[in-house]
């Protein structure tokens, strides 16, 4: 067995042996940044707009003359309804900035047109 503090042969931190019942974090929140962003992915999939995006962290730029069909998708899902998790901050027209509807350090997404167009890989 490895020594305290140091790695086995078998990559096996030898620091977790023998610790005991550690207390293990487990975020279920439905409306992570990140199970929105897959929502918002999603629709627009099914919808069939074409749009790039890297992660939740990164502006969503839609394909160019598809912005409208876009914003059609992504604001009945997310700004409205009883308490949308969304709120528009800015609109202008080819980007929607949209915040989140929360208290406590609210996440923005960006939403832009591109001059031009993306094809679908499975398309």
């Amino acid at each position: 067995m490895a020594e305290k503090g140091k790695l086995s042969k078998t990559a096996r931190a030898s620091t977790h042996f023998g610790r005991g019942a550690t207390a293990v974090a487990v975020i279920e929140n439905d409306s992570s940044r990140g199970k929105v962003f897959t929502e918002i992915k999603k629709l627009l999939g099914e919808a069939k707009v074409g749009f790039q995006n890297l992660s939740s962290g990164h502006p969503i730029i839609i394909n160019k003359g598809q912005f409208a069909e876009a914003l059609a998708v992504i604001k009945p899902a997310l700004v409205e309804g009883d308490p949308g998790r969304y709120i528009v901050e800015k609109e202008e027209p080819a980007q929607v900035v949209l915040i989140e509807n929360t208290n406590k350090e609210p996440g923005k997404m960006v939403v832009k047109e591109s001059p031009f167009s993306w094809y679908a890989a499975s398309a």
